[in-house]
């Protein structure tokens, strides 16, 4: 769902109020109406720049989405990595190694290179620049 503003800083502060005996002192609703505005011009920048950054994330999505077979290889050493840190959770700094441990290891770090010569960075999974 797509919201419109209805006002812009410049019409907000064109606005005209008409006076009356009994009405708020002008002054301060000029002054108020200052710190709306300020507040609008900052909120319309970071509306700006939150459609700049989603559009630069779904045109990263859409060029990591062209190459299927990289996209399904990554989900695949995501969830085969997520195993081997699941499998070596239990492992605290003192504990003795052992021979499935170091084996995990170096299957950790053979992942890792993999996914370096993929042009991803292995400790995020984002591509390299």
């Amino acid at each position: 769902m797509e919201h419109k503003l209805e006002l812009s800083p410049k019409e907000i502060l064109d606005e005209k109020f008409t006076k009356n005996v009994r009405g708020y002192d002008p002054d301060e609703v000029d002054a108020f109406l200052d710190k709306v505005i300020l507040d609008y011009q900052s909120f319309l920048a970071y509306r700006k720049e939150s459609e700049e950054y989603i559009a630069s994330l779904r045109g990263e999505l859409a060029k990591r989405s062209l190459d299927p077979k990289t996209s399904d290889r990554i989900r695949a050493l995501e969830a085969e990595n997520a195993s081997l840190h699941n499998k070596l959770d239990h492992i605290r700094p003192g504990d003795a190694p052992t021979a499935e441990n170091i084996g995990l290891i170096n299957q950790l770090n053979r992942l890792s290179a993999f996914v370096h010569e993929l042009g991803y960075d292995p400790t995020t999974l984002e591509k390299r620049k």
